[in-house]
Formats: C-alpha cells, sequence, structure tokens
C-alpha cells in the first residue's frame, strides 16, 4: 500500500502540473494538501472542490463557508476565511486568505493516515472535545463516526487544544521568570538565564527564543538590551500573580483601538508613568504594552473613549516592552 500512495503522489504531482481536474480520491486530495498547503481559498477549491462563495452574499463574504459535496471526494467541508472586517470590504476580497479549514471523508481513512505518516512520521497525539486527533505538522487528523471516514483539519494558528496545558508550578516558574527578566530591563542576559539563548531568526529579521506555550521576539538582533521586546502566549497566562511583580498596583483594562477590539492592561493608581510619558505601566524605562483576552471580562466604569472593564481573572495573550519615542 505504501508503495501504491507513493504512486499516486507522483502521479498527482504530474496532473496538477499539467492542469488536470482536481483530485477524485480522498488520497489523491490529502496528498495535494500536503505537497502544498492552500493559503488562499481558490487554491483549497483546485483541490478539495468548488465551494461557490458569493461576496455579494454578506454571509459567504465574511463566512464561514459550509459546504456538503463540494467535490468526489470530499463530502462536506467548514471553512473559515481570515477577514478582517474592521480594514477589508469582505465583499470586495475576491479570494480571501484561510483561517481554518475542516475536509470530512467517508472512505480513505487508513490510506490517507499512511501516507501523512510517511511525510510525517512522529504525530503527536491530542484530545479535542473527547476524541483523539492526531498531529502531522500543521494537518490535524481524526476519526469519523462512520466507517472508514476521517476529519483532516489544518489552522492558521495553533489551535488551543494542541498547546500543552501548564501545571500550577509551571505557571508559577514562568511568572517568575517573566518578572525577573522585566526587572532586568529585558536584557538579553536576562532572557538567556531565566528563558533560554535567543536565536536570530533570518525569516523575521530578529533575535527569537520558542517555548511550548509562547513565543518571544527580541530586536534589534544581537544586542545587548532590546529595543522592542514581546512575548506572545499560544495558551494564554493569567495575570493575577505577575502583574504586582511589574509593580502594577490597581490593574484594570481598558481598549485602546477605534474599533474597541483590543483590551489593555493599565494602572489606575498611574494613568500617566512619569518614567516614559506613556499612559501604560513602566518597568527599567520601558513602556509595557500587556493585551488581554476579552472573553470574560467585566465592565466596572466608563471613560473617554473607552469602557473600563475589571482586571480580575484576566489572561494575558501579549506583553510587549518597548522604548519611549523621545
Amino acid at each position: 500500500m505504501r508503495n501504491t500512495i507513493a504512486s499516486w503522489t507522483v502521479l498527482l504531482g504530474l496532473a496538477v502540473a499539467a492542469g488536470a481536474a482536481k483530485p477524485e480520491n480522498p488520497v489523491d486530495v490529502v496528498a495535494a494538501l500536503v505537497e502544498k498547503p492552500p493559503a488562499v481559498l481558490s487554491e483549497l477549491e483546485k483541490i478539495a472542490g468548488p465551494l461557490h462563495r458569493d461576496p455579494a452574499k454578506w454571509e459567504d463574504a465574511v463566512g464561514p463557508l459550509h459546504r456538503i459535496s463540494p467535490g468526489p471526494a470530499v463530502a462536506r467541508a467548514d471553512v473559515e476565511l481570515a477577514i478582517d472586517p474592521f480594514h477589508q470590504d469582505p465583499r470586495e476580497v475576491r479570494d480571501p486568505s484561510l483561517e481554518q479549514w475542516d475536509l470530512d471523508f467517508v472512505a480513505g481513512r487508513d490510506a490517507c493516515r499512511r501516507l501523512l505518516e510517511k511525510r510525517f512520521p512522529r504525530p503527536h497525539v491530542l484530545r479535542a472535545a473527547g476524541r483523539r486527533v492526531l498531529r502531522f505538522g500543521d494537518f490535524y487528523f481524526s476519526d469519523l463516526d462512520v466507517e472508514d471516514g476521517f476529519r483532516l483539519s489544518w489552522y492558521r494558528s495553533e489551535p488551543l487544544f494542541a498547546i500543552p496545558e501548564r501545571s500550577a508550578k509551571q505557571i508559577a516558574n514562568l511568572v517568575d521568570d517573566l518578572a525577573a527578566v522585566a526587572n532586568a530591563g529585558f536584557s538579553r542576559q536576562a532572557i538567556a538565564a531565566r528563558l533560554g539563548p535567543l536565536v536570530y531568526d533570518s525569516a523575521l529579521g530578529l533575535d527569537a527564543l520558542h517555548g511550548d506555550t509562547w513565543t518571544l521576539q527580541y530586536k534589534p538582533a544581537g544586542a545587548a538590551k532590546p529595543e522592542r521586546f514581546t512575548i506572545s502566549f499560544k495558551r494564554p497566562l493569567p495575570s493575577r500573580d505577575l502583574l504586582p511583580k511589574l509593580g502594577i498596583q490597581n490593574p484594570a483594562v481598558r481598549s485602546g483601538d477605534v474599533h474597541m477590539q483590543s483590551r489593555t492592561l493599565f494602572d489606575r493608581a498611574k494613568r500617566l508613568s512619569m518614567e516614559t510619558g506613556y499612559p501604560l505601566p513602566a518597568v527599567k524605562g520601558y513602556v509595557v504594552s500587556i493585551h488581554v483576552d476579552p472573553e470574560g471580562l467585566v465592565e466596572i466604569d466608563k471613560a473617554p473613549g473607552s469602557p473600563i472593564w475589571s482586571a480580575e481573572g484576566s489572561q494575558i495573550l501579549s506583553l510587549s516592552a518597548f522604548l519611549p519615542q523621545r
């Protein structure tokens, strides 16, 4: 069977290069998706089948799209589109980028899993909604409740179920590490001592460090002290224990953008930092911008330009520190 799969993959590559019709069996579809993961809707449709998005219909323009049997091999397709309705008119976006897709197949489970295993030999075993999910690179494979049926999924960003959970001890250690880095002025030396050595990322043009549940960016590359430090949490980090360690005495949350989509922590005890001149917390001369998850926040007050939400229970999505502009 492995030789057959390899032959199908080679034939598929020749067919695509020759401009042949879309794949007509599950193995060919999965092989095409793995060979060149689609970035925009038209590329997915060439493989899975037409999804008939009508930009004139708002529900189609913004998505998600739910389609039954878009092609001969795919029984169902659910596709989320990467459209920013605040900065794009969805009805004018003709070939949107993809945020997430799920493709359901009623046949080909074993053959497609073997194909994925050949390309990604060490899949991670995960759980989502009580089901076992196998992660093959950026693809997620799960059985369906029909004989030989399966679902293949892809996400622009790692889904939460794929991010390891932190124990209480791991949370405490990460909070202590971040507080130590901040109070050392976000220096390269402190980062190396507490989180690990920074490595140059040529794609980003800066230094970076990747943990299981977070990604750190540091620029300029090679500098002893950064102009900007950013740590983004793939799994949000509880804010409660970290904020006092950063000197934030009376935390609250507000929105800093015209569309009221962001949620940023500030200190009601220090509305304006005398150290930086910014209306954000300051640590060691750096402006500190902490973005939190809007889910679950409770509005407690109003101020010009934004409601005020309680910081109690807030979950940190990212923490950035940058030098103030003089």
